[in-house]
């Protein structure tokens, strides 16, 4: 009985929230001692390890080097866990134990997503909710969906350049690939990824003639 039980948890997915997966690079990287290491060298490890927790908005080829990374180590530092010197960190014993305890715990685990929208894609996500031309989506009235409506879900207009025009494609669909990975999302955000979908189908003759700019 005591080996079947062990057995499910090890194949159970755990959830972690971005601080734990920061205290676990942060772990890997000292290799379990008092090192100190570097606040770059934290980011690019965090992005390589979970690359779709931290990076950069907009770009996900790249980490993101503000706040997804430097407020868990600021509330490492204020929970004791942690020691900082001109953005060079060292995990305390007890930062050292804290973050043994974890990975003891999700040892053989997978581990999923902590279940919630990075704060840009929630902002991207109300706005789009927000929207006439989506309204008209949830009712079923795509044929009075017009280049408006897609410019305004861009968040741009016919006149906006090239190089913003497509930035901010990148940005909204970078916000619907968090949107369709999150499991729990109410009915209404789940359809944001078919309105997107539909959207660049139906319009695009936009799409191309900005792309051949």
């Amino acid at each position: 009985m005591k080996s079947t039980t062990s057995k499910n948890l090890k194949s159970e997915a755990v959830k972690l929230s971005r601080a734990d997966k920061v205290l676990l690079v942060l772990y890997e990287l000292s290799e379990g001692l008092r090192k100190n290491i570097r606040y770059e060298d934290i980011v690019v490890a965090a992005f390589k390890k979970y690359p779709e927790d931290f990076q950069l908005r907009g770009y996900s080829q790249y980490p993101d080097s503000g706040d997804l990374v430097h407020k868990p180590l600021y509330d490492f530092r204020k929970e004791g866990l942690l020691e900082a010197n001109n953005k060079v960190f060292t995990l305390t014993e007890r930062g050292l134990s804290v973050a043994n305890k974890l990975k003891k715990i999700i040892s053989g685990r997978p581990v999923v997503s902590e279940g919630k929208l990075s704060r840009y894609a929630k902002e991207e996500t109300e706005r789009i909710i927000s929207l006439e031309g989506f309204q008209l989506f949830l009712a079923g009235e795509e044929s009075k969906i017009t280049d408006t409506d897609f410019y305004n879900y861009l968040g741009v207009t016919a006149r906006t350049s090239r190089n913003d025009f497509l930035g901010r494609l990148k940005t909204i669909s970078d916000a619907v690939k968090e949107i369709k990975s999150i499991k729990g999302l109410n009915s209404t955000r789940l359809k944001i990824p078919r309105y997107h979908e539909f959207l660049l189908d139906k319009f695009k003759n936009i799409l191309n003639f900005k792309l051949k700019q």
